[in-house]
């Protein structure tokens, strides 16, 4: 069984190229994911002046909160309800669907990761950044590629989840 997943990756850098390196760079080197393959998707891509950029950028970060939302909901439906309850969370699949949660908001890259700053390490996007962007949009990228594991089930985190969409 293969999987593929898709990530929307915000760079700083001043063309496609430098940006796409350093994207490929920062998924090579990531340490929670390893992907046997990784592609880029250039049509899928763009700078900060695009006109579809903060529409892609706004999706992105949507997505992540639907991530959350899910994930959330499966703890809920396994019977985590409330902070009183994780000190009596079984380890196994509770502990990490709320292991991935605790990621998506600490900054830590992962499977789920629908977009990614890297000027941040952040899901989110911050009111600084935000700014920053607006005031240089060429010098920002939206990355996207298309990552491949050819084994899911030998993956940690992959193996305990269907990751439906």
């Amino acid at each position: 069984m293969k999987l593929e997943v898709t990530h929307t990756i915000l760079a700083m850098e001043p063309d496609f190229a430098k940006s796409s390196v350093h994207v490929l760079r920062f998924l090579d080197r990531t340490t929670l994911v390893h992907y046997d393959a990784v592609r880029v998707v250039a049509e899928q891509s763009c700078s900060g002046t695009d006109p579809r950029f903060w529409s892609w950028l706004e999706q992105g970060l949507a997505n992540n909160r639907q991530v959350l939302t899910k994930l959330i909901g499966e703890l809920r439906a396994a019977g985590t309800k409330e902070f009183n309850d994780l000190p009596a969370m079984p380890q196994g699949f509770q502990s990490k669907v709320f292991h991935t949660m605790a990621h998506l908001l600490d900054g830590f890259f992962g499977i789920d990761s629908q977009f990614y700053s890297l000027p941040e390490d952040s899901h989110w996007l911050g009111t600084s950044l935000r700014e920053q962007i607006e005031a240089s949009p060429e010098e920002f990228w939206l990355v996207t590629v298309v990552a491949t594991l050819e084994s899911p089930t030998h993956h940690a985190i992959a193996g305990l989840r269907s990751f439906e969409k």
